[in-house]
């Protein structure tokens, strides 16, 4: 054994036992054990009447006379504390405790009791105290039901009494409670002593009860919240297993914070003792599975214990068997089991506690270990060794350490998901930041090849326009040199070279979509040649939107488009007039260019030839559609109408 596995084996030893040293010394210091002069009045005697004046009650100043029984096992008779339902009480209640003073008191003494609803106290028929609703009301108005409110919890008096009044001899001591209301009818087992020996008594009993209340009270709202997280994130089922188990333990401590038992008897000692075997079988489960155990046989014997547990234990809460007659099986099963329980939770804990060496595991496993040592030190001097040693109930402080132990574990294991969560948000950041950057690469060299490509187009299309237009025309001019033609037309062919290549370059250099400016510099070239022809121009271009289709080289197919009409136009239709219109969609989704000349018409039998299907072809790359028709505004004149509609979106 490697020396820092020894130290944590000294360590799972030593602490345990130490913190139970020093609860014990603790739960000594704030005893809830009865002193020897304070006495605890448990029996009560019911008294026949309902009058406010004690002296109009038969026994609420001394004895009863007639032929009332006092024997204990009479149905006047009453252990405290005592729950009264409504029903069994039509009116006030009177009940009379008897004690003895051997000796005559010679200080003040306490009178502590708790009771529902209103009380008035009486000691050997002279008033001691009070507890009424507010200034106003009188014992007779609470009384009348209609004059008070619900009251469901308890109330607390705590009453000082001179040491005059107390004696030596018999004394009887007389409680009157009003009419139960829904709420019925409850009353303490009074406490009687020295105010020295009470004060200390209160302060050791309020002590544990605000531990009580507050574990108690932890333990519910932790156990609420992690059955809420598991409702709400059923694969987390061990969020809702570990708020079971504190749920358990809040109710184990219950009868510390309730004036009664919240169900009839024997089904609220049942619910307790079946609540502590289900609280001992999970604490074994999450041990197990919080350090990583998943053995199967372990969880099996989890199951069998709690089948055979709250078999058992249920049925002996139903008999009534009691925990400290070890004269029969039930006891030491009870007592065996449990350890047992313990005892493996414990082993399990230590085991992942020595094989790890974060704090977490060691802190765990002292906490099991801790809880452990309480249970078996309360259980053995409150059940087995009654006789020996004055305990307080410190199981409290084992169910705080677990709940706490429970609380902190989920807490790590929440805040390790949420880690969790960040860190893979972290990653899929990072890879998406990678792919965004492999994506932006990607579509860069996509964008370089694309562009490439439409220069290598536009360059082979450039080629190919002056090779078809002005290289032709250059050709022309050269063999009308070469023939020795007369310098008027040579000069006439070397003007067209010129017009097309001015026509080329006012096409490009439009490069924002504007249809009227791709017009206006056509006309102002070809203007001379169609006056030449004879062509009168009527110009009708109306205000249009900027057309996207003829950004870049989009104007310079429409122009390749026009130029084409207006030859075939000069050549073939023998027309006077043409006139240009533009016209915009009612819907604005395209422009209308529209070309009418009054020139012979269209053939019924025409054939396209190259230069129709190589307009139709420019038309298709600017997304344009073409269309010859005869003229629309005026059908009984001759004449053909071009239509070229460009799409604006």
């Amino acid at each position: 054994m490697s020396a820092a596995r020894a130290r944590r084996l000294l360590l799972l030893v030593v602490v345990p036992v130490a913190l139970l040293w020093l609860v014990h010394v603790l739960s000594q210091q704030f005893g809830t054990a009865l002193p020897s002069q304070v006495v605890r009045l448990t029996d009560a005697q019911l008294l026949p009447g309902s009058a406010v004046d004690p002296t109009q009650v038969q026994g609420a100043v001394g004895p009863i006379t007639g032929d009332h029984s006092t024997d204990p096992r009479d149905h006047h008779h009453y252990r405290l504390p005592l729950q009264i339902h409504e029903s069994a009480a039509p009116g006030p209640l009177w009940f009379a405790m008897d004690f003895q003073m051997p000796q005559a008191a010679d200080q003040p003494y306490w009178l502590v009791i708790q009771h529902r609803p209103t009380a008035s106290i009486y000691l050997d028929g002279q008033l001691l105290a009070h507890s009424s609703m507010g200034r106003g009301f009188t014992a007779e108005d609470e009384d009348d039901f209609a004059q008070r409110g619900l009251l469901l919890a308890g109330r607390r008096m705590q009453v000082s009494i001179p040491p005059a009044l107390l004696g030596a001899g018999p004394h009887r001591l007389s409680v009157r409670l009003v009419r139960p209301g829904f709420e019925g009818a409850g009353l303490s087992a009074p406490l009687l002593g020295p105010a020295p020996q009470m004060r200390a008594l209160q302060e050791g009993r309020r002590l544990w009860q605000g531990v009580r209340v507050t574990t108690a009270l932890g333990g519910a709202a932790i156990g609420v919240f992690m059955v809420l997280v598991w409702l709400a994130l059923r694969q987390e089922w061990l969020y809702g297993v570990t708020g079971l188990f504190c749920l358990c333990l809040a109710v184990l401590l219950s009868p510390y914070l309730l004036n009664g038992a919240l169900l009839p008897a024997p089904w609220w000692r049942v619910a307790l003792d079946v609540t502590d075997v289900v609280a001992k079988g999970l604490l074994l489960f999450l041990v197990a599975r919080l350090t990583g155990n998943e053995a199967r046989w372990l969880l099996r014997a989890v199951g069998a214990y709690l089948a055979l547990g709250i078999l058992i234990d249920g049925t002996a809460a139903v008999l009534g068997w009691s925990w400290t007659d070890f004269n029969t099986l039930w006891p030491w099963w009870a007592l065996g089991s449990r350890s047992l329980v313990l005892l493996a939770a414990a082993v399990i804990a230590a085991r992942a506690a020595l094989d790890s060496d974060e704090a977490a595991p060691l802190v765990g496993a002292l906490v099991v270990a801790l809880s452990g040592w309480v249970w078996l030190y309360v259980s053995y001097f409150a059940l087995v060794a009654s006789q020996q040693l004055n305990v307080v109930d410190i199981n409290v402080i084992g169910h705080a350490v677990l709940i706490a132990m429970a609380g902190v574990a989920l807490q790590r294991r929440f805040v390790r998901s949420l880690r969790d969560q960040a860190l893979a948000r972290t990653v899929l950041e990072r890879a998406l930041e990678d792919r965004s950057r492999e994506l932006q690469a990607r579509w860069q060299e996509l964008q370089d090849s694309e562009r490439q490509r439409t220069a290598a187009e536009e360059r082979e299309r450039l080629l190919q326009e002056m090779h078809d237009g002005l290289g032709s025309q250059l050709v022309t001019a050269r063999l009308s040199a070469e023939r020795g033609v007369p310098s008027e037309t040579l000069v006439e062919v070397l003007d067209e070279c010129i017009r097309e290549m001015r026509l080329t370059v006012d096409a490009l250099a439009v490069t924002d979509g504007d249809l009227t400016l791709l017009l206006a510099n056509l006309r102002h070239r070809m203007g001379p040649r169609l006056s030449a022809a004879g062509l009168t121009l009527d110009w009708q271009l109306a205000d249009v939107p900027l057309v996207p289709v003829l950004r870049g080289t989009g104007g310079r197919e429409l122009i390749r488009i026009v130029q084409e009409c207006l030859s075939n136009v000069i050549h073939h239709a023998r027309a006077t007039r043409i006139r240009f219109a533009t016209r915009l969609d009612d819907d604005g989704g395209g422009v209308s260019l529209l070309i009418t000349d009054d020139g012979c018409g269209l053939s019924e039998h025409r054939r396209e030839g190259h230069g129709l299907r190589g307009m139709r072809r420019r038309a298709a790359r600017i997304s344009a559609r073409i269309e010859w028709r005869a003229p629309t505004d005026s059908p009984e004149t001759q004449g053909t109408e071009l239509v070229v509609w460009l799409p604006l979106r």
